[in-house]
């Protein structure tokens, strides 16, 4: 194999594929990157995978010569961000992988490619058509409410449903609910349902961009696959079935504040400064006439912050949340304002942008903590 490209066009096409790369491995093959050079096309590809997701990536480069190797990510990745932005000139030689650049030179010791996992193949005869720029806005409002616990694998990932006129994401960690609808048309036939790993969607999410309107997918029963533009995402489901989050969410929340966002994420910011770094507890004292956030640690001291240019339509409340929490709702609300819709202390909060879309809707939901 031997093939020449400039350092900086495969940096920007390979720079979010070592996140595929497992940071804890039983099989020392999933630490490679297999690469494939194909002479006739001029093509490259790399691959990356962790068994539950793949990610290929092909784009052009100057090829002499075909071949595969399966080589360390991390090391490869380290010695092209190291390298000056000139051609950079790869050649394999007695299981050796070489590579030039300038008067920068190194040899990596490659690994039996014929022990790298199966990759699947691309098919793009059954696919259906999303809108990117849509897809890539789903991701956002709802992966950062996905929890981290691998025992409950249900909820590490994040649900989705299409049907042919709208689709939605949601997810869930038990103490924070985000959910998000898209109203659109999609040519499929019936409606799907499917938890998809956080891992393989973060992944979409960075590599979207405006230039590429378009995102193919295919769904079948056990995986997904994702096309867009020069990557390939191959993704296995999680199997189980998603609880029925609807019923968390409080219909009677009849307490109703509206604030400006960036006024309210400050003040959490700094009240936060003394909280609990247990509990990570600020607390929300709203009347009609005056909003106060508070804190409180112990051995330490305590912060408050009058708010105002609020408005609040409700009974006297004191309600307790976690700023971390509420810091990540605030983080994707997208209307200057945003409203919140509060019950009783002890109930949940819903959390909503001010400003109506007739494409999408948001909504999240927040578990508040225990006053004392």
């Amino acid at each position: 194999m031997k093939f020449s490209i400039e350092k900086q066009d495969l940096q920007s096409n390979i720079q979010h594929l070592y996140n595929i790369v497992p940071s804890k491995n039983t099989m020392p093959i999933l630490t490679n990157y297999l690469i494939e050079a194909d002479e006739q096309k001029n093509l490259l590809k790399f691959t990356a995978t962790d068994l539950e997701i793949t990610v290929i990536v092909e784009f052009d480069a100057n090829i002499s010569e075909s071949g595969k190797v399966a080589v360390s990510a991390r090391n490869l990745n380290e010695i092209i961000n190291s390298l000056p932005d000139s051609m950079v000139h790869f050649l394999i030689e007695e299981e050796n992988l070489k590579i030039n650049c300038e008067h920068s030179k190194f040899n990596l010791l490659c690994a039996e490619n014929s022990q790298f996992p199966l990759i699947p193949q691309k098919d793009l005869s059954k696919v259906i058509e999303l809108d990117a720029e849509m897809f890539k806005k789903m991701i956002d409002n709802t992966h950062f409410a996905v929890s981290s616990e691998i025992n409950r694998p249900i909820f590490t990932g994040i649900f989705w449903n299409i049907a042919a006129d709208q689709q939605f994401m949601v997810a869930t960690d038990g103490k924070k609910i985000a959910e998000f609808k898209l109203i659109n048309q999609v040519d499929i036939p019936e409606a799907v349902e499917q938890i998809i790993p956080t891992k393989g969607l973060l992944f979409l999410d960075k590599v979207i961009s405006v230039d590429i309107p378009k995102i193919s997918v295919l769904l079948e029963s056990n995986r997904v696959m994702f096309s867009y533009g020069n990557y390939t995402i191959f993704t296995h489901i999680i199997e189980g079935r998603f609880p029925d989050y609807t019923k968390a969410i409080p219909l009677n929340n009849n307490n109703i504040l509206i604030i400006n966002k960036i006024k309210l994420r400050d003040a959490v910011k700094r009240v936060s400064l003394l909280a609990s770094e247990d509990t990570f507890k600020v607390k929300f004292d709203v009347t009609n006439e005056k909003f106060m956030i508070s804190s409180t640690k112990r051995e330490e001291g305590e912060a408050n912050e009058d708010l105002d240019d609020f408005k609040y339509n409700g009974e006297p409340i004191i309600i307790a949340f976690n700023y971390r929490y509420l810091n990540s709702i605030l983080n994707v609300i997208e209307s200057e304002n945003i409203e919140i819709k509060m019950g009783k202390s002890n109930e949940p909060a819903l959390f909503f942008n001010t400003e109506q879309n007739d494409k999408y809707s948001a909504r999240f939901l927040l578990m508040p903590l225990r006053l004392i």
